[in-house]
């Protein structure tokens, strides 16, 4: 394979460490030609089966295994509590979380002590794909899996609301316990964070048949064998980085789903993925890039969903334990050098939108963003700061992008030819989605740009998401104690969302963005095409699609 280059100009580019899995693509493309003009055939036109083309994210059955694709996990799983979906602004079917209201799932109901202290759960009488309803030992036994397991994201998602589950959580009989947090003000993050991954309740009746003095919590049989939780499908078939087909689950405790059998086929290439839903081969493309978004979507048999407020960002983490990123002048330097408009416009065309350079929804009740840099393209200033931060020649650094984003790729090429006027050199170094989601976790790149979110929407957690002292999530590695401070004090009080409690925000975010440890270009919408046969696709905080809300698919 050739070097690439920028368009236009003399950027270098390492050679990505995978090829293209193209005897897949290959076999995904002759196996659907056969209904190519025939739309319903195989992406299940029964209206009871669908058909989900994706790239190799890798499949993570719960957070205990460490980060990967979440999303089948998901429809295995169920939460606690559940975020409410309403209609969005496009129509057309798109439907979108309320995320900020939290209701009943696995919890019926719960109550709140006076003090806004301690929470009351009331189980459900949920039954797990193992056969085994669900109790509050099963409520329990999960939370010491999710902090007793090395790798585990849990503990670092869940702090300050819950970092002592043996204290924190009581059972009080076989369907009610209790949780007690330590400030009232950390409630609204709380329940939310129950509504999410951190929320999932695993069957521990079933799993305890499995585990092994080496694996005390079953994590690696789990790993291959997912069917212990209590959600809407269970896995009838898995060939890891192939396949999946799920199948609906008739016991599932909110009634039985109305697609009978999901099919996931990994598919490496986006263009394929794309075809696949305009010729009828498949239902729903993920990972589609914006160019073929915006050309398909003109099609009426074919949606892109847009939603009011997208909490995907493009970002760029900017490595402080390393050289040069280690200096805040060229950090905000990068923030000067990087041409926000130009990848809104040339690589996403249209579904995507910049409203400052903050990371906080601005829908937030109470947001404020006064007093904020404005960060704009501008190499001139970029250029001046450098010279201050000791490097008037400029300086050159490589950046991280994953194989298997193509539109962040695109903006990494876009960053790369932009920012030369700027005074920096960089290299882009394409890596497998693997290897890339172990190197940010592990902080061994000098910068990365890759698309991501927070799945808990409250001013709290997002602040804390990726600046978490020691956290997983911590992708720059960054740590200044006035910020820390800045986020203690707005947990002090009560209420997480009112405007009191929105200018204490607005001053830890401040503080962010002046320390410009990630560069956060833009927010981006879903990157899926849906078949207009298809009800009930739903925007979620946590940009994993639920099959469970889907509609019976159209012939």
């Amino acid at each position: 394979m050739s070097a690439l280059r920028s368009p236009g100009g003399t950027g270098r580019w390492r050679r990505s460490r995978a090829a293209l899995a193209l005897a897949a693509v290959t076999a995904f493309a002759v196996a659907c030609s056969s209904s190519a003009n025939n739309p319903g055939t195989a992406a299940g036109g029964d209206g009871a089966s669908m058909t989900i083309v994706t790239p190799d994210t890798g499949i993570t059955w719960t957070l205990d295994d460490g980060f990967g694709g979440f999303e089948p996990g998901k429809n295995v799983q169920a939460t606690l509590l559940r975020k409410p979906f309403v209609d969005s602004p496009q129509g057309r079917g798109v439907q979108q979380q309320d995320v900020y209201n939290y209701g009943p799932y696995l919890a019926s109901s719960y109550e709140v002590s006076p003090d806004g202290l301690t929470y009351t759960f009331h189980l459900s009488n949920a039954i797990s794909a193992s056969g085994n309803e669900i109790t509050s030992d099963d409520v329990l036994w999960s939370y010491e899996r999710k902090f007793g397991t090395p790798g585990s994201l849990a503990a670092g998602i869940m702090a300050p609301s819950l970092t002592d589950p043996a204290q924190q959580i009581k059972k009080i009989d076989d369907k009610t316990f209790t949780i007690t947090i330590p400030q009232a003000g950390l409630g609204t993050t709380f329940l939310a964070l129950l509504s999410d991954l951190c929320g999932q309740i695993y069957d521990s009746t079933e799993l305890k048949k499995h585990v092994t003095p080496d694996d005390p919590y079953a994590v690696k049989w789990s790993a291959q064998n997912p069917n212990y939780g209590f959600g809407p499908y269970k896995v009838t078939d898995y060939k890891p980085g192939q396949s999946v087909t799920m199948t609906a689950r008739d016991d599932f405790v909110l009634g039985p789903p109305k697609v009978k059998t999901i099919n996931i086929r990994i598919v490496p290439d986006p263009g394929t993925r794309a075809n696949a839903v305009k010729n009828g081969d498949a239902d729903l493309a993920e990972n589609v890039t914006p160019a073929d978004s915006a050309t398909l979507s003109q099609d009426p048999n074919l949606i892109a969903p847009q939603v009011s407020n997208p909490n995907t960002y493009i970002m760029m983490p900017l490595v402080t334990n390393k050289a040069p990123f280690d200096n805040t002048l060229v950090r905000q330097a990068m923030a000067y050098a990087t041409p926000y408009q130009q990848i809104i416009d040339n690589v996403y065309r249209g579904l995507a939108q910049r409203k400052g350079p903050g990371f906080l929804l601005d829908d937030a009740p109470g947001y404020s963003n006064a007093g904020f840099p404005d960060y704009t393209y501008d190499p001139a200033k970029a250029k001046a700061l450098l010279a201050q931060a000791g490097f008037p020649n400029g300086v050159g650094f490589t950046l991280a992008v994953s194989a298997a984003e193509p539109d962040v790729r695109e903006a990494a090429i876009q960053i790369q030819t932009q920012a030369k006027a700027a005074g920096f050199d960089i290299t882009i170094d394409e890596m497998p989605a693997s290897e890339f989601a172990q190197q940010r976790t592990n902080h061994t790149s000098q910068a990365f740009i890759l698309r991501d979110y927070a799945i808990t929407l409250t001013p709290p957690y997002e602040l804390l998401v990726y600046t978490a002292p020691n956290g997983a999530n911590n992708f720059a590695d960054w740590y200044y104690k006035p910020f820390q401070d800045a986020l203690a004090y707005g947990n002090t009080l009560p209420d997480a969302l009112s405007d009191q409690a929105g200018q204490a925000w607005n001053a830890a975010e401040k503080m962010y963005l002046d320390e410009a440890p990630i560069v956060f270009i833009g927010q981006v919408q879903p990157n899926v095409l849906v078949s207009s046969r298809i009800t009930g696709y739903a925007w979620t905080s946590d940009n994993w699609i639920d099959y469970f809300n889907f509609g019976t698919v159209s012939p």
